[in-house]
């Protein structure tokens, strides 16, 4: 049997990149680590949940230094009141821990337009950071949202006092009134 592998290999090598069969491997040797894994007649698994829960909880264990928490103290924004008695964050320069979101508004035009926001991972609220305009005539908005995104995005965490909303909706009508 060992000959026949040994010959199917050699006849059909495996062209999968080193990482996915290292990452296969590592998989394999998991999955035989546990100790209720059982396969059925059929095909199907088994596997404890109790020892499954165990794994889980002492992979948190080992990882929790990864994990966001929204009620814990960070560096990051402080709150204060934004125009026209929004709620808002300033955030002092170099303190920002945010996250990208992408969000899509359809136009009645047809024309979508495409926002990207921050989010701050200290506080959960959002501001726009750039947007672009697709599928509908550039005239609608001005020319110098469509260049460089990331640039806009660099620029905006630049700025020292950025008005920042509950909701990923309101920053965005926000930036429409804006313009």
């Amino acid at each position: 049997m060992i000959n026949l592998n040994r010959f199917f290999a050699w006849l059909f090598p495996d062209r999968r990149p080193d990482w996915e069969q290292r990452r296969e491997r590592e998989f394999i040797q998991a999955a035989n680590g546990l100790k209720t894994l059982r396969v059925t007649s059929e095909g199907g698994m088994f596997i404890d949940p109790e020892e499954l829960r165990e794994q889980i909880v002492a992979a948190r264990e080992h990882l929790k230094h990864l994990i966001y928490k929204p009620g814990a103290p960070s560096l990051g924004c402080t709150s204060r009141v934004g125009q026209g008695a929004r709620p808002a964050v300033d955030a002092p320069q170099g303190a920002l821990d945010c996250i990208e979101v992408v969000a899509w508004r359809r136009l009645t035009s047809g024309a979508a337009v495409r926002y990207t926001c921050l989010q701050c991972m200290s506080t959960g609220r959002f501001f726009v950071a750039a947007a672009s305009l697709f599928s509908g005539g550039a005239e609608s908005l001005p020319p110098w949202i469509d260049s460089n995104t990331n640039r806009h995005v660099a620029c905006a965490l630049q700025n020292s006092k950025l008005d920042w909303y509950a909701t990923v909706g309101e920053a965005m009508d926000a930036w429409d009134a804006a313009l």
